[in-house]
């Protein structure tokens, strides 16, 4: 999958004057102000693959066929290697051969769904065995999925020798190693011996605000760390920082994949039902009558991985997720000083409008291209393009506006090229990247014919505009 993204900002892209009074005060809370320092596996910092597919699911039950193409879409395309196993290679470290030893943390608090689904794990694993060395294929024997503060058996959870046949499920126990892991507290043994480790999550909420209203990628480490409960009460986001940012998890981690093929809203959980997230998904795909996320998320950024999953969630609520308005753990391992009253690290890029967010939607790749700006001028410039997706009737419109405009109301405008206007949608932002779509109906409910169209954004004194053609 070849990485070229196509620019469709066509049209005139005029920005107003703009008062940086409101923006700038926002900024200089939350904008990172700690060196970048990634571990040595995170390749791409801010590089991330999204791919929605709202077929993934008819009800509770899964496509795994659709699901396993959505993760192998996304390696190849987050990595830009064609073959999946090269893109799969592609994420580790120089040092990885065909005995190294990969770790898999996985979930499995949830007997059913939202728990990362095992059809994901399974392409995950049947990836991993395509990387060849010299004509060797990676062994599944080296491969190790592990969870450790737990009840639930893995079986139980949909993780069976039959699915993922030589690789080891492992209900793991605690060791002190001795190796300076957070105060040299216990951690699972599977890590230990492990030489690299993958992170796969599931969009998931949590009742505890002390650690911030969330079950995603950084807490999963909850069954990486010893008797971690008391970190519910008290410690809970600085523990959550400290388990990403230092020690085994933070060597040895190469990639982050949140499997939201089911999720839950942020404070619901981590245990129970999957939530309902037609909000979320229509904002992908305006046809979509899907009530599940369907979404995977790959980085080997665990902050801007993470960033993502919960902008997903905070989109389905209509909730903000502006660097300001997320977790207090997040904002301390990206750099924002005074996140946390002690350290702060910054592991990786949380400031969306400096990621590369390469999107797949329904098995077709978005090639609409928000250009990434410098960190000394992002606050003046906006931008906005639009990608129609011909196999899909529908057109896919993002754009980048300040933070002062966040939670302010927008209008987008579709105008024909005689001029006239065609249909005007009301939208609240909720962030500083930004998408909508478009379902290519005008206003009396009818598709809209062949031909070039103008976007129109405006909210206060901004406006945006870019063109695109509706091809049938």
């Amino acid at each position: 999958m070849s990485l070229t993204r196509r620019s469709f900002l066509k049209g005139s892209a005029a920005t107003a004057a703009l008062s940086l009074v409101g923006s700038s005060a926002l900024n200089v809370i939350a904008s990172p102000t700690v060196s970048l320092t990634p571990s040595s596996g995170n390749k791409w910092p801010g590089r991330v693959c999204f791919n929605y597919n709202k077929n993934a699911t008819k009800g509770n039950v899964v496509d795994e066929t659709i699901v396993k193409k959505m993760v192998d879409d996304s390696i190849t395309l987050l990595t830009g290697e064609d073959s999946i196993g090269a893109a799969w290679k592609s994420i580790f470290p120089s040092t990885l051969t065909a005995t190294s030893k990969i770790a898999i943390k996985i979930n499995i608090a949830n007997t059913g769904n939202p728990c990362p689904h095992p059809f994901s794990v399974m392409a995950i694993t049947e990836g991993l065995q395509k990387m060849d060395f010299n004509g060797i294929k990676f062994p599944a024997p080296n491969i190790t999925l592990y969870e450790m503060n737990n009840d639930n058996q893995m079986k139980e959870a949909g993780y069976t020798e039959t699915r993922f046949p030589g690789i080891s499920l492992v209900k793991d126990s605690a060791t002190v190693f001795g190796d300076g892991a957070m105060n040299n507290r216990a951690y699972a043994t599977t890590l230990n011996k492990s030489d690299f480790l993958i992170n796969v999550f599931s969009p998931r909420g949590h009742s505890t605000k002390v650690i911030g209203t969330f079950t995603l990628g950084f807490k999963s480490h909850y069954g990486t760390y010893s008797n971690v409960i008391q970190f519910h009460t008290s410690g809970g986001a600085e523990a959550l920082r400290d388990f990403n940012c230092t020690g085994p998890v933070y060597k040895k981690s190469v990639i982050s994949i949140c499997s939201g093929i089911f999720g839950m809203n942020e404070s619901n959980g981590p245990t129970g039902g999957a939530d309902n997230f037609s909000t979320y998904s229509k904002t992908i795909d305006s046809s979509s009558t899907n009530v599940n996320p369907t979404t995977i998320i790959m980085s080997t950024d665990p902050v801007s991985c993470e960033m993502q999953a919960i902008k997903m969630m905070r989109i389905n609520k209509g909730k903000s997720y502006a660097i300001a308005d997320l977790p207090n753990f997040l904002r301390a391992s990206g750099g924002i000083s005074g996140a946390l009253s002690d350290a702060t690290y910054n592991i990786g890029i949380i400031d969306e409008s400096q990621m590369d967010v390469r999107k797949i939607i329904n098995g077709e790749k978005v090639g609409t291209a928000i250009n990434k700006t410098s960190s000394a001028n992002k606050i003046r410039q906006s931008q906005i393009s639009a990608a129609h997706l011909k196999g899909q009737r529908i057109c896919f419109i993002e754009y980048i506006i300040p933070v002062s405009y966040v939670n302010q109301k927008a209008t987008i405008s579709i105008i024909n090229l005689a001029g006239k206007k065609i249909r005007e949608l009301s939208i609240k932002i909720q962030g500083v990247a930004n998408h909508f779509s478009w379902d290519e109906n005008n206003s009396s409910g009818n598709k809209a014919p062949a031909g070039s169209y103008i976007v129109n954004f405006k909210s206060g004194s901004l406006k945006l505009s870019t063109s695109f053609t509706i091809t049938h």
